[in-house]
This record gives C-alpha cells, structure tokens and sequence, in this order.
C-alpha cells in the first residue's frame, strides 16, 4: 500500500504531470476568456467540450493526490493525512478546478453559466505548484509577511485619517460630492496611490494643500513596500546561488 502511495506520489511530481498540468491550466483560462465574447459563440460547443475534458483531467489527478496524500504527511494517519490535504490551500484549489466538470453540463446553456465558470478561474492558482517561479514568489511574500503587514497598517491608517480630515474640510463646499467619509475614503485611495480618476476632489484652498501632501506621502508609502519585496528577492536569489556553489 506505501509503496503504491510512493509511485503515485513520485508520479504526480514528475515533469510530464507538471507540463500536462500547465497545458490544460493555460489552455482552461483560455476557454473561460474566449467564451464570454460574442464573436467566439459559435464555438460555444468546443469550450464545453474542453473545459469538461480539462475538469475531468483535474478530477483525476485531485483524486490520486488524495489516495497519495499519507506521503505528504507522514507523521499523520491516512485518514487525518487525506483530511488535511481536503482542506488545504491546494486542495480547495483542486477543488475548484472540478467543479465546472458538472455544474457546466447542465447550465451550459443558460445564462447563469459565466456566473458557474466563475470560480473556475482560480485554476490560476495551480499554477503556484508547477511553477518555480511562483513558489518563490509566494516563498518571498510569506518571509516578509510582518513587514508587508507593518506597511500596509500605517498606509491604511493614513488613508483613514486623510479620509476623515477631507471630508469636514469639503463637506461644507461639496456636500454633494462628499457626502459621507465613506466618499472621502475612496478619494483618499485614489490619491494616496496616485492614480486620481478625477472624479472626486477638493476645491477648498485646505483640501487642495492636504490632497497635494496626501500625494507626497503616498509616493513614499507605496515605496516602502516595494523595496521589502525587493530585498527579500535579492537575499532570496543569493540563497539559491548559493546552494548552488
């Protein structure tokens, strides 16, 4: 029984699998895409027929990781070992990816089929387990998740803060427009990230001078971020190398 457990699990880590996988993944979110535009509906049938097939394929490779999960945990019995992977990250994820396999056959058809396809798209994600390249970004974000975390406060409790000064400061010059701090909050976003839609802004000489501070800050505050990450990848990259040497 182990030693079936070993090939299977040996097999699903093989580069065939890895390559097969990231086929019908990309070839999967294709479909999905191609599906929703007009032009394409006409092959309508032939995104049924793939997406299907490819759900099928998901199907039994989430059942084989299942029957080969005791390899993955060792230290845990069979039973709690498949529960664990059931519920894990990837095994949601796994999950996911069958789903349309039958709820597609019968909605198909109907209108509510994108809203089914829907979650189909966080397929995506499987590709964070073939993918090197994602196992590292994902390896980086998690050894910096305090810091990011620490960041990510400060810039939020500015954002509030900007938020709750522009607005009794515009509300008595816009009152349409700024008509509660959720408002504000949503111009606060917009400019703290620079982006500025320009569909909500100060005209009082105080919320222009603070709107150009909140720039400012945000420039800084998104950089911040940024360079953890980015250090993060260095340190990374000179880790691998390395191990390598």
């Amino acid at each position: 029984m182990e030693k079936r457990i070993g090939i299977v699990q040996k097999f699903l880590k093989s580069r065939a699998v890895r390559f097969t996988a990231m086929l019908f993944i990309l070839l999967s979110i294709t479909s999905v895409v191609l599906s929703s535009f007009k032009e394409f509906q006409q092959y309508g049938w032939l995104f049924q027929s793939f997406i299907h097939f490819a759900s099928l394929v998901f199907l039994i490779e989430y059942l084989l990781r299942i029957y080969s999960a005791p390899a993955l945990y060792p230290g845990l019995s069979a039973y709690r070992s498949r529960l664990k992977y059931i519920f894990s990250f990837y095994g949601l994820v796994d999950l996911v990816a069958v789903i349309p396999f039958v709820m597609t056959y019968f909605y198909w058809d109907t209108e509510i089929v994108h809203i089914i396809i829907l979650p189909y798209v966080f397929v995506v994600f499987k590709l964070i387990r073939y993918s090197t390249a994602f196992q590292l970004i994902l390896k980086v974000m998690k050894s910096v998740r305090s810091e990011l975390l620490t960041a990510f406060t400060a810039c939020l409790i500015i954002i509030c803060f900007s938020a709750i000064l522009v607005y009794f400061v515009e509300k008595g010059a816009q009152p349409e427009v700024f008509k509660n701090i959720g408002d504000s909050m949503w111009w606060a976003v917009i400019t703290f990230t620079t982006v500025g839609y320009g569909d909500i802004y100060p005209v009082t000489p105080i919320g222009r001078i603070l709107c150009a501070f909140i720039s400012f800050i945000g420039i800084a505050m998104l950089a911040i971020p940024t360079g953890i990450i980015s250090s993060a990848f260095i340190a990374s990259m000179k880790d691998r190398l390395n191990k390598k040497d």
